[in-house]
């Protein structure tokens, strides 16, 4: 993490790593700054944020690959309207759509 967009640190993962266990090994090297209340996990050059549940193979992240960590923070309703009033644009950056599994019903027989 840092301000830099050229600067990088390379972490030793494996495949069934979870998205949050490799964002807890980044805010154990690079503590969040007080304002932070989330922290972020992107392929990079994308804003398509990792689930923290899922492995990073079901994420088709490969030995390296590239992501972007930030820190962000979750506005209150409060929060966001005290901004707005000062000016300042906030952006809401979207929240992952939960996966759904759809299984087939079992098979039966329909009484005639």
């Amino acid at each position: 993490y840092s301000p830099d967009p050229d600067c990088f640190t390379e972490l030793e993962v494996d495949p069934s790593d979870s998205v949050k266990s490799v964002k807890q090994k980044i805010i154990s090297l690079y503590s969040p700054p007080d304002w932070a209340n989330t922290a972020l996990l992107a392929p990079r050059g994308t804003k398509e944020y990792l689930e923290n549940k899922k492995r990073l193979s079901q994420c088709h992240i490969q030995p390296g690959s590239v992501l972007k960590f930030s820190y962000a923070r979750n506005l209150t309703k409060e929060e966001e309207k005290e901004l707005a009033k000062e000016g300042v644009a906030t952006e809401a950056f979207p929240e992952p759509l939960p996966e759904l599994s759809v299984m087939p019903a079992p098979a039966r027989s329909l009484p005639y």
